[in-house]
């Protein structure tokens, strides 16, 4: 009778729990700032684990599935953070955009199916970067300028890489985890997505020059 729990794995189940957090911290949005921007980085720990998991175990619904927790969690969440914050229509205007911009990144990542890297800044990094801000209580014309900027970055053609190495991933968990007990630990959060952040642009330099010399080669050839 209910077809679809056959198709049901351990990381679809991990993968509704990312859903079911972010769905709460929509819920405390606008009555306990903090608590929320707790559930959205528990989220991301969900996020993360269930990408562990799918590595181990393959899922028919798994990347589907993956991209409406994350629409939820990465994308509604710090938008309405955002609207929270202020009732400026400044910043609703970039809490619409943070959303749009992370809805067309993730429906890109899912038609592009590059597996390697990723194209243009993850929404799962922008949420915990807006996140982050957030929960440290930083001023709003900061929080609200971060989150333009990361905007567009989600819809760059930046490449940025997949983090594979176990211990920078049990780190980032850890301080995560650290974030609940101790609110500082959000800085190391802001500062590891900040360096994340940044990590294409010394690839992108050395490209430049590397074109910049060939054109002044060219030019003299000529």
């Amino acid at each position: 009778m209910f077809g679809a729990l056959n198709d049901i794995r351990a990381a679809d189940i991990v993968t509704a729990l990312n859903a079911l957090f972010g769905f709460l911290g929509i819920y405390f949005v606008f009555s306990d700032l903090q608590l929320s921007a707790l559930f959205l980085f528990t989220s991301v720990i969900m996020d993360g684990l269930d990408g562990a998991i799918s590595r181990i175990e393959l899922s028919l619904l798994g990347e589907n599935l993956d991209s409406l927790a994350d629409i939820v969690s990465f994308g509604v969440l710090p938008a309405l953070m955002l609207l929270a914050i202020s009732d400026s229509w400044v910043y609703y205007s970039i809490a619409g955009l943070f959303f749009v911009t992370g809805m067309v990144r993730l429906a890109r990542f899912n038609v592009l199916g590059i597996k390697d890297e990723f194209v243009g800044y993850p929404i799962t990094a922008s949420a915990l970067f807006v996140g982050s801000l957030v929960y440290l209580e930083l001023p709003n014309y900061l929080i609200a300028i971060v989150a333009f900027f990361l905007s567009f970055f989600m819809i760059s053609n930046l490449r940025y890489a997949k983090i594979r190495d176990k211990l920078l991933l049990i780190f980032t968990a850890v301080v995560l985890v650290s974030a609940f007990f101790i609110r500082d630990s959000a800085y190391i959060v802001a500062g590891l997505t900040f360096l994340y952040l940044l990590s294409p642009f010394p690839a992108e330099v050395k490209a430049w020059m590397e074109k910049r010399r060939g054109r002044k080669l060219l030019s003299r050839l000529g």
